[in-house]
């Protein structure tokens, strides 16, 4: 399964790290979960900064477990072109898709826009 940066920041807060057992993903989740943890602080003001800290250091043990993986950039691109994605989503879809895997995302619109073409499941439903 290929967990994008949502899935794996749900996972990791609510709790449910059995669902990360057999997870892949992209070195860009650090980045993605990082800029997660601060809108949790500046956006939402769900955590202080001292708080964040420990989430983002949490985040970051977990992500050490998880296999890293890299798409083919210029079938992302096109991949990006193809759903009307961001360059950052269209990583996510292209790995699922190389891999003949499951995507598993907590975004509706890019579960949407792929649903058709790629087995999409959320958090939620890996219980």
């Amino acid at each position: 399964m290929i967990f994008d940066a949502s899935s794996i920041f749900l996972a990791v807060k609510s709790k449910k790290l059995t669902v990360l057992k057999d997870a892949k993903t992209s070195q860009l989740v650090r980045y993605e979960l990082g800029n997660a943890v601060w809108k949790e602080v500046r956006i939402h003001k769900t955590v202080s900064c001292e708080r964040a800290l420990e989430l983002l250091n949490l985040l970051g043990s977990v992500v050490d477990k998880i296999e890293i993986a890299e798409p083919d950039y210029v079938e992302t691109l096109k991949t990006a072109c193809r759903y009307n994605l961001t360059f950052y989503d269209a990583v996510y879809v292209q790995l699922a898709m190389e891999n003949s895997d499951v995507l598993i995302t907590e975004d509706k619109k890019l579960r949407n826009k792929v649903s058709g073409d790629l087995d999409v499941l959320s958090v939620a439903d890996l219980d």
